[in-house]
């Protein structure tokens, strides 16, 4: 059997919540795939360090494209039409113009639907058609969640028979009690730390709502007795300019720090030395960040949304996302660290173990395995 995966969205060097699905399960395909298939990983370019080192039944094809757009449509629907794997796999929520009729697609959220106006105006288009061809050309669909699988339907009357959940891991060896016994003094020393604080990893947009962070936050150090610090992590996105006048109009502006995408080995000491982990968000198809919060034992205060809650069980604190003075009143109630938010950590503790990649990643290579049975 021949498995093509396009490694485009794993190939980034910055990677954020998708490309960051994409690598892990790629990286966990390399050890679960048996030698005997052979494995083509497509790019438009050379393979970052980590995702180049292969198997030998794997291989990589460079599809060099000249222009910044249409790789996937193009490129790739070349390659795919002239030589077709038996089993073609699209983790980042696209497919090619032409793929093999026994194609696997990701989609990991539907949230541009929903919230239009949280996109940038060309992307809404975009993403609407990807999901569109998903419904005409993949076999079968993965979700991280109940809430994405009924989202994808609802939206797109999909037939549910030929969509997957599979929930995400999250990665062990990053994120573990260590990062919290470890002395973290010079890398908060970097990022200006000098108080205890809160954290947001995400980016900074409407539809994370950094802003509604930032006014609880405000509110919460008005009647605060100690200075906290609100660390936000992540790249500028639609919406940033209201976020950044609400900074600029804090009375605590000089207490918020925004150091934009910061590497994936300084985040775990982040996020376990942090006093909460706020993620009121209007909209998730998953929620990775709660599963990296909940295995440093990290207080989590989320928003209601469906998939959070899947995610987040009984471990979590959950709000109404556009309820400001309830995401303040919760920031309270976290710093108390009553026995109820040290229930939750505990109960934390547990929940991740029903969550890796290693999992994620067995059960995507099962439905290849069913498909080509069938071809």
């Amino acid at each position: 059997m021949i498995i093509g995966i396009e490694a485009s969205h794993a190939n980034k060097k910055k990677r954020t919540g998708v490309e960051e699905v994409c690598f892990q399960i790629i990286q966990e395909l390399k050890q679960i795939i048996p030698n005997e298939h052979k494995v083509i990983l497509y790019s438009h370019k050379k393979l970052n360090h980590n995702l180049s080192d292969l198997p030998k039944n794997w291989q990589t094809k460079i599809l060099y494209w000249p222009f910044s757009k249409g790789w996937s449509q193009v490129r790739l629907s070349l390659e795919l039409f002239f030589k077709k794997p038996d089993i073609f796999f699209a983790p980042g929520q696209l497919v090619p113009l032409y793929c093999p009729k026994n194609t696997i697609s990701i989609v990991h959220d539907s949230a541009f639907k929903v919230f239009p106006k949280l996109y940038n105006k060309l992307a809404v288009p975009y993403l609407h058609i990807m999901n569109k061809m998903i419904t005409r050309k993949a076999k079968i669909v993965i979700t991280p969640s109940q809430f994405s699988k009924d989202e994808f339907i609802r939206l797109y009357k999909y037939k549910a028979e030929k969509i997957r959940v599979i929930p995400w891991g999250y990665n062990e060896q990053l994120y573990n009690m260590d990062k919290k016994q470890e002395d973290s003094t010079e890398l908060l020393k970097e990022f200006k730390i000098n108080n205890p604080y809160f954290v947001s990893i995400g980016r900074l947009e409407e539809k994370k709502n950094t802003y509604r962070i930032i006014q609880a936050f405000n509110k919460f150090s008005k009647n605060s007795k100690e200075q906290y610090q609100l660390l936000l992590i992540g790249n500028k996105r639609v919406g940033f300019e209201k976020i950044q006048q609400q900074i600029q109009d804090s009375p605590y502006k000089d207490r918020i720090i925004t150091p934009g995408w910061v590497a994936e080995e300084q985040l775990p000491y982040l996020l376990a030395n942090s006093a909460a982990f706020i993620f009121p968000s209007l909209y998730e198809g998953f929620g990775l960040p709660l599963l990296e919060a909940m295995a440093v034992k990290t207080p989590v205060i989320c928003s209601k949304n469906m998939a959070l809650q899947e995610v987040g069980g009984d471990c979590v604190e959950y709000v109404d996302y556009d309820d400001v003075s309830q995401i303040s009143k919760k920031i309270e109630k976290v710093v108390k660290m009553d026995s109820q938010i040290q229930q939750n950590i505990q109960r934390g503790s547990e929940r991740i173990k029903n969550y890796n990649w290693k999992h994620t990643a067995k059960n995507v290579y099962i439905i290849m395995k069913n498909l080509a049975k069938n071809r």
